[in-house]
């Protein structure tokens, strides 16, 4: 049996990092540049078309990059890349982190699900002591996904190229295969792997209880899709829809707090036709002050520290201790600790322990917002701002109206502002860049106006150590839009003047208490 280092996949990286050897320059995303890419297909000798847009033009040198970096053979720092003296160790774990990194990159899902779960479901049946081959494989992981609620219509009658097709052939070269398709020691360790970082699947059979465990433990992007599944079984009835949230509710009187919030949310998303729900828990000690928040009430202070804390908690159990800190900050003001000490919940204690003695410093992030025919503004904002604060500062910076509806998509969710209720759409105020833009060089896209459709790029270009307390555009080039133009009323475009743009900056609110009452779905 070849090891992990003579596989088709690590010995491809391996020559690809004697060919980076001193240093190849990349992009700002830390991929070879597209000039570069013909040389390295020769370096591990590959084919390589005439015109090189980017790195996945050529899927196996792409393989071999991620396969690379991914294993630290070679090591990306600002705009180059070196090989790494001495080469590490190829064991197991880097071998599946290399592994991860390219299902990820090259395997499409039809049904748009984490491309790892068919991966998983891949693995899992040629493990079987008599393993389905060929078009038997294809069909039982499509059963199988299907049971799970991850596949639906769209993955019937796949043509030219299906992903089980795709993955075989990825974990084959990788190793984690053998020529008879026998899993290798790389595959089991893969599929302990995946088996610990795969949640498990929500189907409707389950009881409410053990679906706020299962989501609790997802991605938040996935939660509303995993509730969704759960919650409209097969030729259900809007009463079966009543029914089912509330046995969501009943059920998130002992879940976890991320488990609690995510039945909150899931109820919420009925807008008034949620009253009698929430009427129903009114004085449930563990569900009353969210149940008055939504019915519109007068919140006292216990009750606005008790959503605090259990936000907190959430974000704790979800995230960490600064995203935590986030969160109340700016749920509960200035002095998190002081409110989650007053607000009488059960593990106020759990939540005290884990948060930072005092306050952590808060990075600023440098975003690079980019509309139309070279039109960009550069800003400064702390990480901790919400999407709806960075709504705000967009509004500044471009010289744009309130009056228009607006979303904001990160990753595979969309957000806005929930007064507007937007199908589909999360809590831009409950969702902060530190989660949407996680990394440099992480994205997402804001659209103003769902009429014109005017849309911005936003880039995390750098993070930076300081701390800043109001937003400040530092760069921009390119007038002001026009945001309703008539040829009956031209107009002239406003330039950027960039002193005006940074006081009115300095205005934009840093919470909730200075500016008008938002809906209820955000008490931040």
């Amino acid at each position: 049996m070849l090891s992990i280092a003579e596989s088709p996949v690590f010995a491809a990286a391996h020559a690809l990092a004697a060919w980076v050897g001193e240093g190849r320059a990349v992009t700002p995303g830390g991929a070879l540049k597209p000039t570069l890419v013909p040389d390295a297909a020769k370096a591990i000798n590959v084919p390589c078309p005439i015109r090189v847009r980017r790195l996945s033009d050529v899927p196996e040198v792409f393989r071999a990059w991620l396969t690379a970096v991914a294993t630290e053979m070679v090591t990306v720092s600002g705009a180059r890349a070196v090989r790494s003296e001495p080469e590490p160790d190829l064991d197991a774990a880097r071998g599946y982190a290399a592994l991860e990194q390219v299902i990820a990159a090259q395997v499409t899902d039809p049904c748009g699900a984490d491309p790892r779960i068919c991966c998983q479901v891949t693995l899992d049946l040629l493990a079987e002591e008599e393993p389905p081959l060929g078009q038997a494989l294809r069909g039982e992981a499509e059963a199988v996904m299907r049971q799970r609620r991850d596949w639906d219509w769209r993955a019937s009658g796949l043509i030219g190229g299906h992903p089980v097709d795709r993955i075989v052939t990825i974990l084959r070269e990788f190793g984690a295969l053998d020529p008879r398709l026998n899993v290798t020691e790389l595959g089991e360790h893969a599929r302990h792997e995946l088996a610990d970082r795969i949640p498990l699947p929500v189907t409707p059979d389950l009881d409410a209880a053990e679906v706020l465990r299962r989501v609790a433990m997802s991605a938040e992007e996935d939660v509303p899709e995993l509730l969704w599944r759960w919650r409209i079984p097969d030729h259900g009835s809007l009463a079966d829809l009543g029914k089912r949230l509330l046995e969501l509710l009943e059920a998130a009187v002992a879940a976890s707090p991320a488990g609690r919030i995510s039945a909150i949310d899931a109820v919420a998303e009925r807008g008034e036709s949620s009253e009698p729900l929430w009427r129903h828990v009114r004085d449930q000690p563990m569900l009353g002050p969210h149940a008055r928040w939504w019915l519109g009430e007068d919140l006292s202070r216990r009750d606005r520290q008790w959503i605090g804390a259990e936000y907190g908690l959430a974000a704790l159990e979800r995230h960490d201790p600064v995203d935590a800190w986030y969160v109340l900050l700016d749920m509960t003001g200035d002095d998190p600790r002081a409110a989650v000490g007053d607000s009488g919940h059960p593990e106020a204690a759990r939540l005290l322990a884990a948060l930072p003695e005092t306050p952590p410093r808060i990075p600023a992030y440098q975003l690079k917002i980019s509309l139309t025919a070279g039109m960009w503004r550069r800003v400064l904002v702390p990480e901790n701002y919400s999407l709806g604060r960075l709504h705000q500062i967009i509004r500044v910076l471009f010289g744009w109206s309130d009056s228009h509806l607006h979303v904001f998509k990160a990753g595979k969710r969309h957000y806005s502002d929930p007064f507007m209720r937007l199908e589909e759409c999360g809590d831009e105020h409950l969702h902060r860049l530190n989660r949407a833009l996680p990394a440099p060089q992480s994205t997402l896209s804001y659209t103003f106006d769902l009429g014109d459709c005017w849309r911005h790029e936003i880039v995390l270009e750098k993070v930076l150590t300081e701390e800043i307390t109001v937003p400040v555009c530092v760069d921009g080039r390119g007038d002001n839009p026009i945001e309703d133009y008539s040829p009956d009323y031209p107009e002239e475009p406003e330039p950027l003047d960039r002193d005006a743009v940074n006081r009115a900056l300095a205005r934009v609110a840093p919470s909730w208490d200075d500016e008008e009452e938002p809906s209820g779905s955000s008490i931040s």
